[in-house]
């Protein structure tokens, strides 16, 4: 086993207690000829060594609808493999071409769970996702006619259980929040499933007839996010923000990063800044949108009190290094800073000469997650902090005096 299949066995508990055994091919049947009585199998696509998502094998149907439902078609390559894949299975050829399986024993399971808590019937495809510490199971789910239901994700760990429970708390709030042109996803149940947090949501229409936003959209959902409460401007040294920032780093000990980003926080300007709410993760993942209306998900991250222009900064900064982080970072110094001088950010309270002092800010916020949530160690190419985050960090630094002086 490599740590793929070993993640995909562990993952097969959480699900289904009865456990899962993987293998190739169907399961191995009775001494009359037919399959063990209540097992199931799924097929991990693309192969158990390298699970992105786990599909019914028996359910055609719901592995199609989960294929278009979980696929990032951003690219082309990306298009045509979610054709392929989709082929396949609308065939009936996915099982003699992906060998790998997932088999399910009998046994009450998470399907049975879901189902009682909508108060019908579900199936489930399970989206896994790469390597990296926040990485948990997100449950598409459908009717047995093949209509979708919502998701469902479950915690698997410490970081996890405690993401999904700031979800559900973020979901409740934004119930009754004032997002003119943005709509998010109800929460439909909050529960537990084999001692861990779950919550299930509806499902938004996002698909074919929606897009990635523009860059107005972008900035117009940047800035009503910011509104979900009160924006205040105030001196970074007397703002809360900077206080619990300071708190993060210090909780993390005697790490050869804490201190640089202590440094960098303790030297920057003390710049008068807009603070409100940001989203947290606003990446072209979690947002599409149609000429009218935008929908943002995954709210695990929701905060309060966070300088205004950290959404638009963490949206830009995961485009500019789709092809390569070092050429993505340097591309990022400059549209960062044009993103921030945006009439949009400005009328929000973004003042000029204040650019590089909130895109360091970021930095440090973005790096004291990083460390906090282990990300180095899971395997996710952004979270290097001293490859390229604290140079970068560096000449922010020295960018924010300049910017300050310049502007008094």
């Amino acid at each position: 086993m490599n740590g793929e299949t070993t993640y995909l066995t562990g993952l097969a508990e959480v699900l289904w207690p009865c456990g899962g055994l993987l293998g190739r091919g169907e399961p191995r049947r009775t001494r009359g000829g037919s399959p063990h009585a209540g097992t199931r199998a799924y097929l991990p696509v693309p192969s158990a060594h390298d699970p992105r998502v786990i599909l019914p094998v028996a359910d055609r149907y719901a592995a199609t609808r989960a294929i278009a439902a979980f696929s990032q078609c951003h690219s082309l390559r990306e298009r045509l493999r979610a054709t392929a894949l989709t082929l396949a299975f609308a065939s009936g050829l996915a099982p003699l071409l992906l060998r790998d399986r997932l088999h399910v024993g009998p046994g009450r399971t998470v399907e049975h769970a879901l189902s009682a808590a909508l108060d019908r019937r579900v199936v489930i495809a399970v989206h896994v996702g790469p390597p990296r510490a926040n990485r948990k199971p997100v449950l598409l789910l459908l009717t047995p006619a093949g209509r979708t239901v919502g998701y469902a994700k479950i915690g698997v760990d410490e970081l996890t259980s405690r993401l999904v429970r700031s979800e559900t708390r973020a979901l409740e709030r934004l119930t009754h929040a004032r997002l003119p042109e943005i709509t998010v996803p109800r929460l439909l149940h909050e529960g537990e499933w084999n001692g861990r947090p779950l919550l299930v949501q509806d499902a938004l229409p996002v698909g074919s007839q929606t897009d990635r936003p523009t860059p107005r959209q972008l900035l117009r959902c940047v800035v009503q996010i910011s509104a979900l409460e009160p924006v205040r401007v105030l001196p970074l040294s007397q703002s809360p923000y900077r206080a619990s920032l300071a708190e993060r780093i210090a909780a993390l000990g005697e790490r050869p990063e804490t201190a640089p980003l202590r440094a960098c926080l303790d030297r920057l300007p003390d710049a008068h800044l807009p603070f409100g709410a940001w989203h947290g993760d606003l990446t072209r993942w979690n947002v599409a949108a149609t000429p009218r209306r935008a929908f943002v998900w995954d709210w695990e991250r929701l905060a309060f009190g966070v300088p205004v222009g950290f959404d638009a900064l963490h949206y830009e900064l995961n485009e500019c290094v789709q092809h390569g982080v070092h050429p993505g970072v340097h591309r990022w110094l400059d549209t960062g800073a044009r993103l921030l001088r945006d009439p949009l950010l400005s009328a929000a309270g973004v003042a000029p000469g204040t650019e590089a002092t909130v895109m360091a800010l970021y930095l440090i916020d973005l790096a004291t997650r990083y460390l906090h949530d282990r990300q180095a160690e899971a395997g996710s190419r952004m979270a290097a902090v001293d490859d390229w985050l604290l140079p970068a960090l560096a000449g922010l630094q020295d960018r924010a005096a300049r910017e300050i002086h310049d502007a008094g």
